[in-house]
């Protein structure tokens, strides 16, 4: 069946397949009978009278234009019956059939079959409604956890900030767009003695500071989703309305005097951590490719604090 089947070449097609079958039917009673007829007023003409006899063709004739009449009336009462009761039955299959092909070509999972009047359809429609209950249950169950695998490969589990593989994916659509181009930047920001703490404290107090430092970093304002770890200790943030380079080393002079605070430790001791500064203005680049090479060289550095931990 044509899955893209309206509901009226679907009536269409149900009611000419029953029709056909009337039709036959009757066009095989009719000739039964008039056979029957013919065959009664030749072979048993001593059964009629005399006067039957003498007009044995008319009467031939009379009695096929009755048996005509009387099965083209029954035959259209058989079709207008038929109409009224098939009703049903149509808009049942019709129900099931569109149904169906929402579920399979538009991915509708939520769609069911509406209730149906024709007992004979109540056991099928119900299985396929659990049917499709099932379908949509595991369709959500498979969403969540795409999602889930869609989060944990482009986040970082430590800080919960978007991953390296994020950052490409968001830079390139800052690249591909003429307006966001002409108006963003790219701020980096690299730890510089983060191996002197974890030789001194520990992992454990190394990730502290870290997950402080994205806390820091999503305080200024910036959207979640637009910082990024790219690695250990090496963060980048896209900052979107720039017009100036002055409006970076702004925010970049305010992101500096956050960082400088001391860090808290576990074990209720602080430390001081250096880091270093860098930008890049996207308006000066044509291709995400030729920025990201900038951003490895870290040119147009603007502070390198230092500071020794204790």
């Amino acid at each position: 069946m044509n899955t893209d089947l309206s509901r009226l070449t679907f009536t269409r097609t149900v009611r000419r397949i029953t029709q056909s079958s009337i039709i036959i039917s009757m066009a095989l009673v009719w000739l039964l009978l008039s056979t029957a007829c013919v065959l009664a007023f030749t072979l048993l003409p001593d059964a009629f009278s005399p006067a039957v006899q003498d007009h044995l063709p008319r009467a031939i004739v009379f009695m096929l234009s009755i048996i005509s009449g009387c099965m083209f009336i029954a035959c259209a009462l058989a079709l207008m019956i038929d109409r009224c009761r098939h009703k049903g039955v149509i808009t049942a299959l019709h129900g099931i059939a569109s149904t169906i092909h929402e579920v399979r070509i538009q991915r509708h999972f939520s769609r069911r079959v509406a209730a149906t009047p024709v007992k004979a359809f109540h056991p099928l429609i119900r299985d396929l409604n659990g049917m499709l209950d099932e379908v949509e249950e595991w369709q959500l169950s498979l969403q969540a956890k795409n999602a889930h695998l869609m989060r944990t490969a482009l986040h970082d589990p430590l800080t919960g900030l978007p991953n390296r593989a994020a950052f490409r994916h968001a830079i390139s659509r800052v690249m591909q767009d003429d307006i966001a181009r002409r108006s963003a930047a790219l701020l980096f920001i690299d730890g510089e003695n983060f191996r002197a703490i974890n030789e001194a404290w520990g992992h454990a107090a190394a990730d502290c500071v870290l997950i402080e430092v994205a806390k820091r970093l999503s305080a200024t304002g910036c959207e979640p989703e637009m910082i990024f770890r790219l690695a250990g200790d090496e963060f980048v943030m896209i900052l979107s309305g720039i017009t100036t380079e002055h409006d970076v080393q702004r925010l970049a002079t305010t992101l500096s005097g956050r960082l400088l605070r001391p860090f808290d430790l576990p074990d209720a001791s602080t430390a001081a951590v250096t880091f270093r500064i860098s930008y890049a203005l996207t308006c000066e680049h044509e291709t995400s490719e030729t920025l990201l090479d900038l951003a490895a060289k870290n040119r147009h550095a603007l502070w390198q604090r230092h500071a020794n931990a204790p």
